[in-house]
């Protein structure tokens, strides 16, 4: 009769309703507890995927893999939007899904959405992504042609999600000249990196400089607009961005099918010794209903001359 009880209790257990899951998730945990880039939120991160494991969170998507998939992305996020678990059919589908974004180049412009000169020679750049240099080193050649003579310039990162870390690296070589070696550092369990940018691409900018961000500005766009204002090179306008600054690792197998990539290295500004993981840039102005205008205003009066005296 105990035995009956007991079997009957494993049984109805939510390990026991979902053994697949619960593998996936007691193997997301010791990935995640050995890789990611902070150890002491790693324990905290590992506790919950056990917990969620032995309490049968996902139980109810068992036979539902996408659902399972789609419910612990979300609950990781919570964690650091940088986490990622997927089928590994889908990863090997990775090149074709590359391979779309690098053909959406062409139709977007390589993400170089507007170029224009305000009245009072004010430049506007307008960036909605970051393609690979080979994809958009000719035409960022070509605003800053168009861009290079004017007083000062509006670098235009709203809505901006990121994508490519070179291109944006060398957009910074051109607003800080090649005195700069390097804005960050990286810095993983291993040890710390210089994050050295590259030889100038982009003819050199001297003119003062606005970014704009919003609540969807992530990642290597983050990058550009909080390393210029650390540098004190542009003042940011807007609303604080996403808050997306860990760096991604290798995908790590974890059996069933299923991969994760964990947020294993993490960028240490060199002159505020921080980033903007969690708390996003901050705006020095915030952007009201208008924030290109409150930047052209900006350029205006720090370009202006000052009157004549009699």
């Amino acid at each position: 009769m105990i035995t009956t009880l007991l079997l009957a209790a494993q049984l109805a257990s939510p390990v026991a309703a979902c053994p697949t899951q619960s593998a996936v998730l007691v193997a997301a945990a010791e990935k995640v507890q050995a890789r990611y880039v902070d150890p002491s939120q790693a324990a905290l991160i590992a506790a919950d995927l056990r917990e969620w494991a032995q309490d049968g969170r996902y139980a109810a998507s068992c036979q539902d893999t996408a659902r399972f998939l789609q419910r612990l992305n979300q609950d990781l996020d919570a964690h650091d939007g940088h986490f990622h678990v997927e089928l590994t059919a889908d990863a090997a589908n990775a090149d074709d899904w590359l391979m779309q974004w690098r053909a959406a180049a062409g139709p977007t412009n390589a993400g170089v959405r507007e170029v224009r000169v305000f009245e009072g020679n004010i430049g506007y750049l307008r960036l909605a992504t970051f393609h690979s240099w080979d994809l958009a080193g000719a035409k960022l050649a070509h605003a800053w042609g168009l861009l290079k003579d004017t007083q000062g310039l509006i670098l235009d990162l709203r809505q901006n999600g990121g994508g490519d870390a070179d291109t944006p690296n060398r957009i910074v070589r051109s607003f800080l000249g090649d005195d700069v070696v390097a804005v960050q550092d990286i810095e993983r369990r291993s040890g710390s990196t210089v994050d050295a940018l590259p030889a100038a691409s982009l003819p050199p900018y001297a003119g003062p400089v606005a970014i704009l961000v919003d609540r969807r500005t992530a990642s290597a766009a983050e990058f550009v607009a909080y390393s210029l204002q650390a540098e004190k090179r542009a003042l940011v306008f807007g609303a604080r961005s996403a808050g997306a600054a860990h760096l991604m690792g290798e995908p790590l197998a974890i059996g069933q099918g299923m991969q994760i990539t964990i947020p294993d290295g993490r960028p240490v500004n060199r002159r505020s010794r921080g980033n903007w993981e969690r708390q996003g840039v901050v705006p020095d102005v915030p952007g009201g209903d208008d924030p290109v205008f409150l930047a052209r205003e900006h350029l205006r009066r720090v370009t202006t001359p000052p009157a004549a005296k009699d």
